[in-house]
């Protein structure tokens, strides 16, 4: 599963979810603007990365942003043989 921690203000965290409909892939969405899910993000989230949104984790490793997220899928695909849509 994917997780991806954003806002709905913030451009990028709609194009990660966007992206993440566009191939499918199962996903849940936590918008920080709940006071819970913002003091979650700032437990788990790794001491060396960006404390910008959105946060993007897969199957339990944090990926980081969009584009390190679209970067992941891109991958992913190309492992699988297929080209990205």
């Amino acid at each position: 599963m994917i997780i991806i921690y954003g806002a709905s203000w913030c451009g990028w965290c709609q194009k990660a979810k966007a992206l993440a409909e566009q191939y499918q892939l199962d996903f849940d969405y936590r918008d920080v603007d709940n006071p819970g899910i913002k003091d979650q993000l700032k437990v788990i989230i790794p001491a060396d990365a960006p404390r910008t949104i959105p946060q993007i984790w897969w199957h339990g490793r944090h990926v980081g942003g969009y584009d390190n997220f679209a970067r992941e899928i891109e991958e992913t695909l190309s492992n699988y043989g297929q080209e990205p849509c």
